[in-house]
């Protein structure tokens, strides 16, 4: 194990808990006033050799203040070093196979690094400039970034400044714009605030031979303003919660999720999820979507999950769009994608809502208020609407097994094609 065993290795750990050494003045000085990493004397011989850092100074920790890491050359093993008010300015200069219970306060980036697996790891009010690019590996963990800023006023995505971790990773309080972010296992983001565009990510299926190899992430978006810029590309999801942030347009193109996405509490922007494959539950609570985009309120193919909640929504004038796909135009081909079982959508305001294509076990509609009701071309095993408020209600060439459909007084009804049968209010 790292810093118990002295032999080479490059996947150790290090698990002990180091008291506080402070490093010795050393001589010498950058020309940006702090000192240089190859005048730290003795701690630097440490920061290149494990082996002998751990024979000399067994379990305490070394502090690092004020001290120039451009254009040295590191690799092996960092473990309990806390870094202070310093600079690392190089490009592949720094390629680490461990970092382990290290801090780094109020350090400026500037480069690519390679900090290998990351573990018990913090960054506290560090700024990570241009297109800096930090990387750790799969075996990360407690990997926080605390209060630092990622800037970089290029605004070319080919360009971006990059944090990526093929495990986990956390942002708290942090600010940053035209940045990548990367978590292949977690990722976590709260009280962020996007000052330019912010890409998030999860591993790419390129880079992995067996597919059945590549990880897919949780995602937890949490008190977060994304309202300068957020994007998503062909993410691969474990599972995904966005909870009391405001977006402007957010799209999860071309997006999979094998378990549970929650959106909750999100009272501006649009949300456009209608290029996701969801395999798990989908819940919508609590949200308000007045910013439309491509003629829609709101757009998702909630349909095609296997359990779905939409609650307490309301949304603008243009259409909410929570329809199946058309492609399917014979039984033949819509049998065999027979997926939802259940589908309620409760408590909401919504002008025009389109639930089309609906092939589902169970569909309820329940308190809501809507000019327009469209759920057309279904196949339905329970289909209920009760206590709503319609102007107009379209079922044509809907079939149903059962059903307790409810239609208010006044309410326009057109089901040609259908099967149902009108009950009073």
């Amino acid at each position: 194990m790292p810093f118990n065993n002295p032999t080479h290795t490059t996947r150790r750990h290090f698990l002990a808990s180091f008291l506080s050494l402070a490093a010795a003045p050393a001589k010498g000085f950058s020309l940006f006033g702090k000192q240089r990493a190859r005048d730290l004397g003795k701690v630097y011989e440490y920061l290149k050799d494990v082996d002998l850092r751990i024979k000399e100074t067994g379990k305490q920790r070394i502090m690092i203040k004020s001290t120039d890491f451009s254009g040295e050359e590191f690799s092996g093993e960092w473990g309990h070093f806390d870094f202070v008010d310093c600079e690392f300015q190089s490009q592949y200069l720094i390629g680490l196979d461990w970092l382990v219970n290290c801090t780094f306060t109020n350090c400026y980036f500037n480069g690519i690094f390679g900090f290998g697996n990351a573990e018990n790891v913090s960054f506290l009010q560090c700024k990570f400039v241009k297109e800096s690019n930090i990387s750790f590996l799969d075996e990360s963990k407690d990997l926080i970034f605390d209060q630092c800023q990622f800037i970089n006023h290029n605004a070319d995505r080919n360009h971006r400044g990059a944090i990526f971790s093929d495990s986990e990773v956390f942002f708290i309080k942090c600010r940053g714009e035209n940045f990548a972010l990367y978590g292949y296992k977690k990722l976590v983001l709260r009280n962020f605030v996007s000052n330019g565009v912010i890409d998030l990510g999860t591993a790419s299926p390129g880079e992995y031979i067996d597919k059945s190899q590549m990880p897919y992430s949780d995602f937890l978006l949490e008190d977060c303003d994304f309202t300068r810029g957020l994007e998503i590309v062909n993410p691969k999801f474990n599972n995904f919660t966005m909870r009391n942030c405001k977006v402007d347009i957010f799209k999860t193109a071309r997006s999979v999720v094998l378990g549970d996405m929650l959106i909750e509490n999100i009272k501006k922007g649009h949300l456009d999820l209608s290029n996701t494959d969801f395999k798990g539950k989908l819940t919508v609570r609590n949200c308000s979507f007045f910013t439309h985009f491509e003629g829609f309120s709101f757009w998702c193919r909630a349909i095609i999950t296997t359990h779905t909640l939409i609650e307490d929504v309301i949304c603008g004038t243009y259409p909410t769009n929570v329809s199946g796909s058309g492609e399917y135009s014979t039984e033949e081909s819509r049998l065999p994608v027979t997926i939802n079982k259940s589908f309620i959508i409760r408590n909401c305001d919504i002008p025009h809502l389109h639930v089309d294509w609906a092939q589902t076990e169970h569909l309820r509609i329940e308190n809501c208020k809507c000019d327009t009701l469209l759920i057309r071309n279904g196949r339905i095993g329970k289909l209920e609407i009760i206590d709503c408020s319609l102007k107009k209600l379209d079922v044509s060439n809907t079939q149903v097994q059962e059903q307790d459909v409810r239609v208010p007084a006044g309410c326009e009804t057109l089901s040609a094609g259908s099967n149902l049968k009108w009950s009073p209010r």
